[in-house]
Formats: structure tokens, sequence, C-alpha cells
């Protein structure tokens, strides 16, 4: 059996600022905090210490925070890992026009994405984006695609450094979850899931990943 490491970048500096001001982050580049490089280097110790996984190549966004969080990881590992070329199908789900900003600026010029339904579920929908931006399905068509090409190019254990958004919508489709399934999938930061491939995918390692 292969195993697929996936694990969201570290914390980043609009993750940081997102705790105290809510702020549209999406693929404005951000980098890493002294605690996202910290949370890293501790997933990759976290990965070495996993016997039954040996990665033998990795991949990442071509997002700072991604690049950043791989080499940090792989960093850690015994064994020499071969870094794929970066792959825009795992960046970040794109907010089009609301990127960067925070988003009481956002309610304050665009009112109906607060309160209309037909837009007011923007950030939590497989249809609905902010202007400009991807909806879900467009992430999670982009993302599988790219997972589908990467297994099949490849071979032996792959660690994939990515964002909240792939990740969930990779793994909603590996185990055939509805959208209400994937849409409760919590991902946090520089933790990795470890899925096992067998001709079907499961979960090997991971923390909890729905939310309540």
């Amino acid at each position: 059996m292969r195993h697929l490491v996936f694990v969201r970048h570290g914390e980043s500096a609009l993750n940081a600022l997102s705790r105290m001001t809510p702020t549209y982050c999406g693929q404005v580049e951000t980098p890493l905090t002294d605690i996202g490089r910290q949370q890293a280097i501790a997933a990759g110790q976290k990965l070495a210490q996993l016997g039954y996984v040996e990665p033998t190549s990795g991949i990442s966004s071509p997002l700072t925070r991604a690049v950043e969080t791989l080499s940090l990881l792989v960093g850690q590992l015994a064994e020499p890992v071969t870094i794929l070329p970066p792959s825009t199908h795992l960046m970040e789900r794109s907010h089009g026009k609301f990127e960067g900003l925070a988003q009481e600026i956002v309610f304050r010029d665009y009112p109906h994405y607060r309160d209309h339904p037909d837009y007011c579920q923007f950030m939590n929908h497989f249809e609905q984006s902010a202007p400009g931006g991807e909806t879900l399905q467009i992430v999670s068509d982009r993302a599988w695609s790219a997972i589908r090409e990467l297994t099949s190019s490849t071979t032996g254990d792959l660690v994939i450094v990515s964002h909240f958004n792939p990740i969930r919508c990779v793994i909603g489709r590996a185990f055939n979850m509805s959208q209400a399934e994937t849409l409760r999938l919590h991902i946090p930061n520089a933790q990795p899931i470890v899925l096992g491939l067998n001709g079907s995918f499961q979960l090997v390692e991971g923390p909890e990943l729905v939310s309540g």
C-alpha cells in the first residue's frame, strides 16, 4: 500500500490576523509566522516517527506558505525527498475581489454578501463564490485532477502540502462524501493526514476531521 500525506501549510500571517479581524486570504501571498514554521517542523518530526510512511517525493502549491512548509517538513525526514514542481491546481480557493480584504469592509461595500441567501454562503458553498472568485466545485475539480495525475505519475509515498479548501475537497472526493459532509471537514494547520491507497482510499492517520 502506498500513502498520500496531506498537510495544510503552517500558520500564516493572515491566519493569525483573521483570528482578530476576519480577513479573506485566498491566493494572497502571506508568509508563515514563527508559529507556522514551528508547526511545519513539528509535522515533519511527527511524520518521521510514522515508520510505515516513507516519502520519496513531495509537492506543494506555489504559494510561499505551502512551499516553505514543505521545505521545513522534509528537512526533518531521514531520507531524501524529491521535490516536484509546485502545482497551481493545489492553490487555495480564489476569493476574487475580496482577497486581502477584511470582512467588515466586504460587508460594508457588498452588503448582499452578508444578507442575501443567493450570496451569503459564499465561504462555505459549492456553487456560491466571491465576485471573480472560485466556487468550491471548481476547487474540487482542479484539486482532484491534480491528485489523480500525481497518483498515476509517481510511485512511493507522497507528501502534498496544500490549503484548507483543496484538501477538504480532495478528502471528500476520495471517500465519496456528500457536499454537506465535505463542508463539515476540519483541516487544521500542519497536521499530517495520511491516506492509504490500494485501489481505494482509507484514512490511516490524522486529526479529527469532522467539525461539530
